[in-house]
C-alpha cells in the first residue's frame, strides 16, 4: 500500500497504478463537432446550426414502508426530453417549409385531405459526433420522430448589422440508441 508524500495517508495500489488513472484520450467533446441528418427535411439539415442530446430519465418509484424512511425502486418507465434544433433560414425559406408543411400535415387543420396517416409523418434522424481529427466516433439514432413546434421568424428593421435569422423546432421520438462508429 503506498502513502501520500504531505499526510501520510495510505493509499491502495490499485488506485496508483497507470493504467486506471490516465483517461484514454486528453481531448474534449468540442460543441461544433457534430453532423445531424434527416431524411424528411434535408433542406433544414445543410443550415442546422445547434442540436442537443435530450435528456434521458427514468421514473423511481417510492416503496411504502412502515419506518419514517423513504425508499425508492427503478422505475418502469423512461422519459426523453424534447430533440431542439437551430437552423439558419435560407432565403427562399424552402428549409423553414419543409418544417412547417411537415408539422402542418401531421394534424388536419383544415379538411381531411391534409391528414396523412403516421408512417408518413415520422422519419428517424442522426446526429454523428466528430472527434478533434473530424473523423465520426460516434452515432446517435433517434426513432420515429415528429415535429411538436417549429419558432417564429423574426424581421428587424432596427438592426444596424444584417443577420440570418435562427429558427428554433423542437421535436418529439420514441427512442434513441447511442451507437460506435
Amino acid at each position: 500500500m503506498g502513502y501520500t508524500a504531505e499526510n501520510q495517508i495510505p493509499i491502495p495500489d490499485y488506485y496508483q497504478s497507470l493504467g486506471t488513472r490516465q483517461p484514454k484520450t486528453n481531448n474534449y467533446l468540442m460543441n461544433t463537432s457534430f453532423r445531424f441528418i434527416m431524411d424528411k427535411s434535408p433542406n433544414m439539415v445543410w443550415f442546422c446550426q445547434r442540436v442537443n442530446i435530450p435528456d434521458f430519465s427514468l421514473n423511481a418509484i417510492e416503496q411504502p414502508t412502515r419506518f419514517g424512511a423513504r425508499s425508492f425502486k427503478a422505475g418502469d418507465k423512461y422519459n426523453f426530453g424534447d430533440l431542439n434544433i437551430s437552423f439558419l433560414v435560407d432565403e427562399n425559406m424552402d428549409n423553414y417549409l419543409e418544417l412547417h408543411d411537415w408539422l402542418r400535415s401531421c394534424a388536419n387543420l383544415e379538411d381531411t385531405t391534409e391528414f396523412e396517416g403516421r408512417e408518413r409523418f415520422t422519419t428517424d434522424a442522426e446526429l454523428i459526433i466528430v472527434n478533434s481529427a473530424y473523423r465520426p466516433v460516434r452515432s446517435i439514432r433517434f426513432k420515429e420522430l415528429i415535429p411538436e413546434s417549429l419558432g417564429s421568424v423574426d424581421f428587424d428593421s432596427t438592426t444596424g448589422e444584417t443577420e440570418p435569422i435562427i429558427v428554433d423546432a423542437s421535436f418529439k421520438f420514441v427512442t434513441y440508441e447511442i451507437k460506435p462508429i
